[in-house]
């Protein structure tokens, strides 16, 4: 590993992950407090995508496994980069075609949506598992690695937030897709020069498993105990952190009375807070632990849930602002210490397996945290009649889950994931040899 490279997968990262900021930042909002739409409905077809991320366990093990041109991860990095970029520009258009003809504009969404979802799922796992494959030697670049990584994904976040909130106001359709275009070319160009080269030529060190059987493959997770805990803390860690994705714009929207440029720029505080602590995580981790500083980490975007509460119970924009830049402190050092925690969780045999089951326990918390958003929304919101009820359900939802993570994660072990995992392999790799 070399800093070369490691900028690189920082650029790969940053272009996947801007695919994201104008669905889940801008589109969701237009479709929910512009549109009148179901903030359910919303929320399903934002998750639709990431109902796939079990792909992301066979696909991260078949890599590990296949080459393709003599490469295990790049040639998947780039396929799965450029669907995200397509897919995520095409769904503005979807939306707009929805309004005007609603069955033939669904079946477009589905299958927009469809596409830059997987295309995240792919890519995801495929970079994540070169990093694992490149600092396997070197556990030293590691946290460099993910620092640097997700530092750089922040900031192209919070460039990408200013830029949509610049660029729609005012607010038309066509500013909207222009919007979208720039995201898009910006993502296809980081994806392509960050994958250029950044992979050895394949030696064969991968293929240690039968993971491209999917019965062994998921056997494999299914029996390990500390696998298992592992993958129920991370789902209630992204359910927690990602619920407020569909409904953080819209609360600001129908609760707060903000306008689309200045709900746009929520990404970007939010950006601001996350940043902060990114780049003070790695001295913290090393010298306070992983475990303790995801907790603190949960602790604090627990409280910081209960200030957005506040800020819609006092009708207080300022105190909004001041809650979602408090959110991002909280979720930028549990992101990183979380993080650093589940690249440990792999083996040399199995490194695709697992880091797609961890893109798998990603997505679908990502898929329950927006749907499980958007139906409690709308539940208690038709219950109560109150938007600002509705709202403050879910983000006292949230609250809890942070606070159940650091329940769950107190029995984990890097140690016993070590051990359960390489008697598991073995086992099985005895089975698959019969």
């Amino acid at each position: 590993m070399n800093w070369r490279r490691v900028l690189q997968l920082a650029l790969v990262h940053a272009g996947v992950t801007i695919t994201v900021v104008p669905v889940t930042s801008t589109l969701n909002r237009i479709m929910i407090a512009d549109m009148g739409l179901s903030a359910f409905f919303v929320s399903v077809l934002v998750a639709l995508p990431y109902l796939l991320s079990p792909l992301q366990v066979l696909i991260g093990a078949w890599a590990d496994r296949n080459p393709v041109w003599g490469q295990h991860r790049s040639p998947w990095i780039v396929l799965g980069g450029l669907m995200a970029a397509f897919g995520s520009y095409f769904t503005a258009h979807t939306v707009y075609w929805m309004q005007a003809e609603f069955i033939p504009g669904v079946s477009a969404a589905i299958g927009a949506f469809l596409v830059w979802g997987v295309g995240v799922n792919i890519a995801s796992v495929s970079y994540l598992s070169l990093v694992s494959d490149l600092t396997a030697d070197q556990p030293h670049w590691r946290s460099r690695a993910v620092s640097t990584m997700w530092t750089t994904m922040i900031v192209f976040i919070i460039l990408t937030s200013i830029t949509l909130a610049q660029l729609l106001d005012p607010y038309t359709e066509e500013t909207l897709y222009t919007a979208f275009g720039v995201v898009w070319a910006a993502a296809c160009c980081f994806v392509l020069v960050g994958a250029a080269g950044v992979e050895p030529r394949a030696t064969g060190r991968l293929v240690q498993h039968s993971a491209d059987n999917p019965v062994l493959a998921f056997r494999l997770l299914a029996q390990n105990p500390t696998a298992r805990r592992f993958f129920v803390f991370m789902l209630l860690v992204l359910i927690s952190i990602y619920g407020q994705d569909v409904v953080l714009e819209p609360f600001g929207a129908e609760v707060l009375g903000m306008p689309v440029s200045q709900t746009a720029r929520l990404t970007s505080i939010w950006g601001f807070g996350l940043l902060i602590t990114l780049l003070l995580g790695v001295p913290w981790i090393r010298r306070y632990g992983k475990k303790p500083s995801v907790n603190l980490g949960a602790l604090w975007a627990a409280v910081a849930f209960c200030c957005v509460i506040a800020a819609g119970l006092l009708h207080s924009v300022p105190l909004f602002l001041a809650s979602v830049f408090l959110v991002g402190l909280g979720c930028g050092l549990l992101t990183i210490a979380s993080l650093s925690l589940m690249l440990d969780m792999t083996i040399p045999q199995a490194v695709g397996l697992y880091m797609g089951a961890w893109g798998v326990a990603n997505f679908v918390g990502r898929a329950l945290g927006t749907i499980a958003s958007g139906l409690l929304r709308d539940t208690v919101y038709a219950i109560s009649g109150s938007p600002l009820a509705g709202y403050v359900a879910v983000f006292a939802l949230e609250a809890v889950g942070m606070v159940l993570a650091i329940w769950v994660l107190r029995s984990i072990t890097v140690e016993a994931f070590h051990r359960d995992a390489e008697m598991r392999t073995a086992d099985l790799l005895a089975l698959a040899g019969d």
